[in-house]
């Protein structure tokens, strides 16, 4: 078991300069980028054959295709339209000193109830799961796991709950604050969406 740690260390270490595309230095098959949990590596075409790996930290080009009048509303710089690893979407022209990334979500007009600074947008987890939370994060970490909707709660009088869905397909209703004891119980407040006349 230690001799093939070792030997993958030390593959890993003569092979640093491989990128995607370049031949297996076992079978000579083209190199592909994969992912697993741990991380994106370079592997071997031919697996199950060739088991050849390397991981590594891989730098995804981005490409400027049009500058926009439009300043950002973080830090002033003009907006780009970029193409990234996901795709194109509109960035922040000065990216190392400013991270903005326009999003739909950034429309959302809830303001967070816990620093009352900035506004609840959707954002979603390392495994895909969609959430909502403050805008203002690092510095206030409030979310909550499915849509807001200002309303409060008449147990604990928080300013806020968050739509779920149950079993039977219905949508209900479940206080913002994780130490409300209605939110932990199995009573429900079902979803009636106001219609606008």
């Amino acid at each position: 078991m230690q001799d093939k740690q070792k030997e993958l260390e030390d593959q890993c270490k003569a092979d640093d300069g491989l990128d995607v595309g370049d031949p297996c230095p076992k079978c000579g098959s083209p190199l592909v980028l994969r992912q697993s949990s741990h991380g994106e590596f370079l592997g071997c075409s031919d697996f199950p054959s060739c088991k050849f790996v390397q991981y590594s930290h891989f730098k995804h080009s981005v490409m400027t295709l049009l500058r926009l009048d439009a300043p950002c509303p973080q830090c002033g710089s003009p907006l780009e339209v970029k193409k990234g690893r996901y795709g194109m979407y509109i960035g922040c022209s000065d990216y190392e000193n400013c991270n903005f990334i326009y999003s739909e979500a950034e429309k959302t007009l809830i303001t967070c109830p816990v620093c009352k600074k900035g506004k609840l947008i959707e954002r979603s987890s390392k495994t895909g799961r969609r959430f909502f939370g403050c805008s203002n994060y690092p510095e206030c970490g409030f979310s909550v796991p499915g849509e807001p909707v200002e309303s409060v709660c008449i147990h604990c009088g928080f300013p806020l709950k968050f739509k779920k869905k149950i079993k039977d397909g219905r949508i209900v209703l479940k206080c913002g604050n994780p130490v409300c004891s209605f939110r932990r119980s199995r009573k429900y407040e079902f979803f009636v969406e106001e219609k606008v006349v």
